[in-house]
């Protein structure tokens, strides 16, 4: 199956570039008058070069990527994540906020990567001369742009789900068995975990997620990005009024004991490579008041900071979420 690629009119990218780079890539569709001829003249060369392709499903239709991808583009860093626990390491990606590459991720996990920048950028992704390029939804606006660069993948990320999601790449990268190693690892990691964090933590102990932003508090849902770690993959009680929340349920100060627990895992601000000083400034008021010291957790030592990443939802951000929540409990 052939790709359709078009540009649009409003692309920011110079016309002469995206031309050359069509020209550069073959760009043909089955019906290329060139192509059928080159078809006709070598069937055994065209049998091979259709098995060396898979068409996936994306929200944007269907496109034609390689089998075998050697430059994948990824338009956001949790993608890139999600490529990692396929054992496919991306040849250019979008960064970290800031600039740096993922926080949370070994130094020698991106080591000789392309960096993109911290959004994803026309110019940036046609220099990189990628073979795929896989972006979220975010990234919708510009399919007609990218697909005129390489062939383009727009996944229904982030999902409610990021196991499935995982597995949905797995399947479409010809990687389902990695996808099933990697969350059988991580069902078996949360499983140990689970198990130590019982031996010190009292039985029937009551835990709560916390987001401090510049100018609210919220307070997640059960599914929602850390809390379902702590209560899905390792077990652990929600506060009193957690598990009837469907989202983020922003509240005021003067709620918050409604949501009392005996251990508190706080976040503070927005992923920033150099932090959020208006929530971190916003945080340090909340705490000097009586409602926050008056705080079961807060009066037993029992509340933890969690770095801004873990917001996110993707393989690696959960598996340093687990061990970040371990080392906290067990010491």
């Amino acid at each position: 199956m052939s790709v359709k690629r078009s540009i649009s009119v409003k692309s920011s990218l110079p016309l002469l570039l995206l031309t050359g780079i069509l020209l550069i890539s073959g760009c043909g569709s089955s019906g290329n008058a060139d192509s059928a001829n080159a078809a006709a003249q070598s069937p055994q060369k065209s049998a091979s070069a259709e098995t060396s392709t898979r068409t996936v499903t994306h929200l944007k239709g269907e496109t034609a990527i390689p089998a075998d991808p050697q430059r994948i583009a990824s338009l956001d860093y949790r993608l890139t994540d999600f490529l990692l626990a396929l054992g496919l390491k991306p040849y250019a990606t979008v960064t970290y906020p800031g600039g740096g590459m993922p926080p949370y991720l070994d130094a020698s996990a991106l080591e000789g990567v392309q960096p993109l920048g911290d959004e994803a950028n026309l110019e940036a992704t046609l220099k990189a001369a990628p073979d795929v390029i896989l972006g979220r939804k975010a990234q919708a606006d510009l399919y007609d742009q990218l697909t005129a660069i390489a062939p383009t993948i727009i996944a229904d990320s982030p999902s409610k789900d990021w196991k499935q999601e995982l597995t949905v790449y797995g399947a479409m990268f010809g990687r389902e068995k990695q996808a099933e190693d990697w969350l059988n690892a991580y069902r078996a990691e949360a499983e140990q975990a689970e198990a130590e964090i019982a031996k010190v933590v009292p039985a029937g102990s009551t835990f709560l997620y916390l987001r401090i932003m510049p100018k609210e508090i919220r307070v997640h849902g059960p599914e929602q990005a850390l809390s379902a770690v702590l209560y899905d993959d390792l077990g652990l009680t929600p506060a009193k009024g957690v598990e009837g929340l469907d989202d983020v349920v922003p509240i005021s100060l003067e709620v918050l004991p409604d949501y009392d627990a005996d251990y508190i895992f706080v976040e503070t601000g927005a992923p920033k490579a150099d932090g959020d000083k208006d929530a971190e400034d916003n945080r340090s008021r909340i705490e000097q008041t009586s409602v926050w010291k008056n705080l079961k957790a807060v009066k037993e030592g029992h509340v933890y900071d969690m770095p801004q990443w873990i917001i996110s939802e993707a393989p690696y951000i959960k598996q340093k979420s687990l061990e970040l929540v371990k080392k906290a409990l067990v010491r």
